[in-house]
């Protein structure tokens, strides 16, 4: 196996935990473990179970066990150049995960960004073990690799895009502007550290490279056949995902509801975390 590997693990939190999946480290968090009923929070691009910081505590205080994990070459997992990361990949990941931790057990998942086509992919994977779907600001796949993505696989140019990434996308002071656009505010010190701490550790430039090599299936025309209720969380003022794309997921799904917070942007979960989790929350009461 072609690992990328970076420093030796350092767990940020007192739940962290390590599982080898399908040769992949997944780090993963837990809540509230003797509870049957689960929920599996998933982030979006560059974040980590970080995003969750305010949901998870929620929901395992109503009474769920809560799991949260970071995808490969995000937060903690690992980097890994054998890994293609898709949405139907990690989907395919995740259902390993879930089985070896609670076999045959029900799940309602909830994705953020980048995580709303990860969650929907397991939705049409396994639809039998999925009770709900929630998307924050979900961006289902809808296109293939585009139309430079030669680049990607052509060494000297992968090297230079690395040294960019690194540079570039991956200093603090872009991080610091891409959570500013998202959040619709500046970040505070403790959020921009707990973004910027993962994405530093060595070798993420080379997984980025390894996703943005990546062929994507469009999954809309395959989600409108699902039927599970699907809660829509919106930012109104998300300049990421557009509150279009919420509108158009509405109207695709049989079985949906959208609620759109006023003012917010990209991450509503950690910008607005009382009313994100009060409307999820109340998804939930009102399905099960």
């Amino acid at each position: 196996m072609r690992a990328l590997t970076g420093p030796p693990f350092e767990p940020l939190f007192e739940n962290s935990e390590l599982k080898t999946t399908e040769n992949i480290s997944l780090h993963y968090r837990q809540w509230k473990e003797d509870s049957a009923e689960g929920i599996l929070l998933v982030h979006g691009f560059a974040g980590s179970t970080f995003s969750w910081r305010y949901t998870a505590p929620a929901l395992a205080a109503e009474g769920y066990r809560v799991i949260a994990v970071d995808l490969p070459g995000f937060g903690l997992s690992e980097r890994s150049l054998d890994f293609t990361p898709t949405a139907e990949k990690r989907a395919a990941l995740l259902w390993k995960l879930l089985e070896s931790l609670e076999p045959d057990a029900d799940w309602h998942l909830v994705g953020h960004s980048m995580g709303g086509g990860v969650v929907s992919a397991m939705a049409l994977q396994n639809p039998g073990q999925v009770k709900s779907i929630s998307m924050a600001a979900g961006a289902v796949p809808d296109a293939g690799r585009g139309r430079f993505s030669w680049a990607f696989y052509y060494p000297p140019l992968q090297r230079t895009i690395r040294h960019l990434a690194t540079r570039v996308l991956l200093s603090e002071e872009n991080v610091q502007n891409a959570l500013a656009s998202a959040y619709g505010r500046m970040p505070a010190e403790t959020e921009l550290k707990g973004y910027c701490r993962p994405l530093l550790i060595e070798n993420t430039d080379a997984a980025l490279v390894e996703m943005l090599k990546s062929r994507e299936k469009s999954l809309l025309n395959e989600i409108k056949t699902l039927h599970i209720p699907v809660l829509l969380i919106w930012g109104e003022e998300d300049a990421w995902v557009q509150l279009e794309a919420g509108y158009n997921l509405d109207i695709l799904l049989p079985d949906s509801q959208l609620v759109v917070i006023p003012g917010e942007g990209h991450c509503p979960m950690e910008t607005k975390p009382d009313e994100f989790n009060s409307i999820l929350l109340q998804f939930l009461d009102e399905k099960y």
